[in-house]
């Protein structure tokens, strides 16, 4: 994952001048340290987190001091850096409904079945408001090279194999698809219409693939979790390194999660 960061208004939200009321400062400082930490997964300084979000130096430190103490964020002594602290794991308890996680224990047999079967990095994904979905649970195969991925991470709702799911299944309107697909900051370059033909191939397979464009070395499969109305709920994604399977492998990974996808239908809803 890219250390580099656009330091730019979430899509979706309002700004002061459209809904009236004064922006204090410090708290958007807050959740934009906090994201940026969480989508980019890399340690950093505080000269470095300031530099990045354009924040007054002092102003920056002072924030980072506080949110360490309330335990949002962690503190490395030795590397003198910053990254996501335990706490927003326990938030991520109020984001998502009781009854998943009790679900998601159940789910963990299956997922961990399903992992060591395909030698891949399973992970399960949830829409969470307009413009972003979050990883919810992962499970890695524990006899193979892992890739490491950290419940409560978010990501534009378009990025990845179960961002084209989400987009498929919302049957986002092509203006507003591009709108939202213009202001992704995609690993390697990835033009609108192969974005698009991308997601019209899920109707014939099921499943959705993204071979590299979300993060740089890892291709990423996912299938759609849908409730008893055809409705797209959750993802059930499959995580590897790029170049280690085949296309036709990658096919067969797709059709093995559309058969766990369904198990988990059940088990969800």
């Amino acid at each position: 994952m890219t250390s580099t960061y656009s330091n730019t208004q979430a899509s979706g939200a309002l700004s002061a001048v459209d809904t009236g009321i004064v922006i204090v400062k410090p708290v958007v400082y807050c959740f934009r340290i906090a994201r940026m930490l969480a989508e980019t997964k890399t340690p950093m300084r505080a000269s470095k987190i300031s530099r990045l979000l354009d924040i007054n130096p002092s102003t920056c430190f002072n924030i980072l001091r506080t949110m360490t103490l309330e335990g949002i964020l962690s503190f490395d002594a030795e590397s003198k850096t910053y990254q996501v602290g335990n706490e927003l794991e326990l938030l991520l308890q109020y984001l998502v409904p009781k009854s998943t996680f009790s679900n998601l224990d159940a789910a963990r047999p299956l997922l961990q079945k399903a992992a060591a079967k395909l030698n891949v990095t399973i992970t399960i994904w949830k829409k969470l408001g307009k413009d972003r979905i979050m990883l919810i649970c992962t499970e890695s195969n524990p006899g193979a090279i892992r890739i490491d991925m950290a419940s409560g991470q978010r990501l534009p709702h378009l990025m990845g194999a179960s961002g084209r799911l989400f987009a498929y299944y919302d049957q986002t309107p092509e203006q507003e698809l591009k709108s939202s697909f213009d202001k992704v900051r995609w690993s390697r370059k990835l033009n609108f219409a192969q974005y698009k033909q991308e997601i019209q191939q899920i109707s014939k397979r099921g499943w959705a693939i993204d071979d590299g464009y979300f993060s740089a070395g890892i291709t990423a499969i996912a299938a759609p979790v849908l409730n008893s109305s055809e409705k797209m709920v959750l993802s059930v994604s499959a995580v590897t390194f790029r170049g280690t399977y085949s296309q036709e492998h990658y096919a067969h990974i797709g059709l093995e999660l559309n058969k766990l996808a369904k198990t988990l239908s059940d088990l969800f809803l």
